[in-house]
């Protein structure tokens, strides 16, 4: 696993503690990895879906068709985001 550092306002780390002082997790770091995955499961079909777009243009810069010019631009541009 990576750590990630990450902000949170005071209410929302008030919040956390509370759930952690609760026992309903262990401490934070487990707090904020079930609460990430369970957002993470309400844009799973987006996930999805640009997974997809990331793995059709991974299939069409690595072919070799010679891509030229604007294309060839917009292509490594989408792929540079992911």
């Amino acid at each position: 696993m990576k750590v990630v550092p990450v902000r949170l306002d005071e209410r929302k780390l008030r919040d956390i503690d509370l759930l952690v002082k609760a026992g309903i997790f262990k401490n934070r770091s487990d707090a904020l990895r079930k609460i990430i995955e369970s957002g993470m499961k309400e844009v799973e079909s987006e996930i999805e879906h640009l997974r997809k777009i990331d793995e059709i243009v991974d299939r069409i810069m690595d072919s070799e068709l010679n891509f030229d010019g604007i294309l060839r631009e917009s292509l490594e541009e989408v792929r540079d985001r992911w």
